[in-house]
């Protein structure tokens, strides 16, 4: 008998094997992918209908600049990106830069090839620390993206600044794909591989998509989430909450208190001032706005979709904030050629002054383009530009949510842009907004309400002034003071938070001024 068993074996082993074979690579086939790390995996178990979402059909297209694959970004606890080796011609073994001469990329290019030594040619020392500056050595240490500064978009709102908001919504996609075209041939060059997969879209398939259902996430839930997620490099936590929370309905349910919770408790962060030399705080300024680019690109392309939802309203709030701290950034670029001009032999060996260099050339024809000369250019034209995207959140905001911080935040705008140039006019038409919230039904949060209900008692008891040019100089000051710490709570928790999760160990009060 056992004979028998071992001559049908044998007669059979070629499909035995092969049965073997075929259910061994299943099983290879299903275990990679429920365990990769990308956050759009899908799980190959189960049956189709316990994965509730909108049916899609993939549409896989080259565009004539190229591939799209994963970005890049910077954590605090992630590894220099200078420690790599390329070649010694300044390309990875795998990557072939001939291909992109000639094209939009062949600067990148370039770029990508005078930083990939960067770190070995400059210092990176740390002098001039204020010993009482309070401010944590866990943050005065931490990796800072040079490398990034220099090659990515520190200034990415330039390249728009004086066209309509409404051009910016319908060029979003398109820039979207250049962003990630951009972010491909950056990975690939340090990591010498050009295996990158082609650019696909997803496109639902019009009238067969089933309604959106309401995310439920309380605010503790988010809470948690966010602590969570906190170290996480911003373009992975933002990767994630698009592919697991965007595709809920946008109007109903808590998506949209989650937008606004992820950008100002996650991707917002606060720079501080810990040196006698400037220049750390610049280079910590552009740091904090480089990782804001990610978001403003992902979030444009989202609010094409959202826009006239109460989460396209949330995402309207951030964006103009970007915008504003944009502008700062740019006074920041300013001063930096000044600490150029001034910076000794000793400090223009070290990285700080040598990113702060490259970068002043790497803009200079840009805002010269675009005639951004100077910072009373810069504040004239990202105040247009706030009052355009406040414009639009007050026209397409659905029934009135959050219409008075709308109001608030355009009267605020007017009114910081009046009190630069000197213009009254400005600063009455300011006062006319903040004027039409009492009418205003409420819908969604106020989140300015203290601070408006505090100038509203200081025009009250002048007998309600419209007109700027009637107030006291004492009651435009002390306008200006409300306006200038209507934040302070909020910052206060968010500095506590931060020092508490990202930079430990901090013992004295330390400075802080919003990125």
């Amino acid at each position: 008998m056992q004979k028998g068993i071992l001559k049908v074996l044998f007669d059979f082993r070629f499909y035995i094997a092969l049965y073997i074979s075929v259910v061994s690579h299943i099983t290879l086939i299903i275990y990679s992918f429920n365990n990769a790390d990308s956050p759009y995996q899908k799980i190959l178990c189960g049956p189709p209908w316990i994965y509730a979402q909108e049916e899609e059909k993939e549409l896989s297209f080259q565009m004539n600049f190229g591939k799209i694959g994963g970005e890049t970004g910077n954590a605090e606890t992630a590894e220099d990106p200078g420690d790599g080796e390329e070649g010694e011609d300044g390309e990875g073994n795998g990557f072939s830069k001939g291909k992109y001469k000639g094209s939009q990329w062949e600067e990148l290019v370039k770029d990508l090839e005078g930083t990939s030594s960067l770190r070995k040619q400059f210092k990176n020392d740390y002098d001039q620390i204020n010993e009482n500056s309070g401010v944590a050595d866990s943050y005065i240490k931490r990796n800072r993206d040079y490398e990034d500064i220099i090659v990515k978009d520190v200034l990415p709102t330039v390249k728009g600044i004086r066209d309509p908001f409404r051009v910016d919504i319908e060029n979003a996609e398109d820039n979207l794909f250049v962003h990630k075209e951009r972010n491909r041939i950056i990975e690939e060059f340090r990591k010498g591989d050009e295996s990158s997969p082609p650019i696909t879209m997803r496109i639902s398939k019009e009238g067969e998509a089933e309604p959106k259902s309401p995310l439920a996430m309380p605010k503790d839930d988010r809470a948690r989430y966010l602590d969570k997620t906190l170290k996480q490099k911003k373009e992975k936590q933002l990767d994630e909450f698009i592919s697991r929370y965007m595709g809920y309905d946008p109007d109903k349910g808590d998506l949209s208190f989650f937008v606004r919770d992820l950008y100002y408790e996650n991707l917002q962060r606060l720079a501080y001032p810990f040196s006698g030399d400037p220049s750390y705080f610049a280079i910590d300024y552009f740091q904090e706005n480089l990782n804001k680019e990610d978001f403003l690109r992902q979030m444009m392309a989202a609010l094409s979709e959202n826009l006239g939802t109460n989460t396209g309203t949330e995402i309207l709030f951030t964006i103009e904030n970007i915008y504003e701290i944009q502008s700062r950034a740019l006074e920041q670029y300013f001063q930096a050629k000044e600490y150029l001009k001034l910076a000794t032999p000793e400090q223009k060996q070290t990285l700080r002054y040598e990113t702060l260099r490259r970068m002043s050339e790497k803009y200079k024809k840009l805002l010269s383009e675009k005639k951004l000369f100077n910072p009373k250019d810069v504040e004239e034209a990202y105040s247009k530009k706030r009052v355009d995207i406040l414009d639009t959140l007050i026209a397409k905001t659905p029934k009135g949510y959050r219409l008075k911080d709308g109001y608030f935040e355009k009267g605020r705008v007017l009114w910081e842009a009046g009190n630069s140039r000197k213009d009254s006019k400005l600063q009455s038409e300011a006062i006319k907004t903040w004027n039409r919230i009492p009418a205003v039904p409420t819908n969604g949060d106020f989140l300015n309400e203290k601070a408006f209900e505090a100038i509203q008692l200081l025009l009250r008891d002048l007998g309600n002034v419209s007109d700027a040019d009637r107030l006291p100089l004492q009651t435009k000051d002390q306008i200006d003071f409300i306006l200038r710490t209507r934040l302070s709570e909020a910052m206060s928790r968010k500095k506590e938070r931060e020092d508490k999760m990202l930079w430990p160990k901090t013992n004295q009060k330390q400075k802080k001024a919003e990125n």
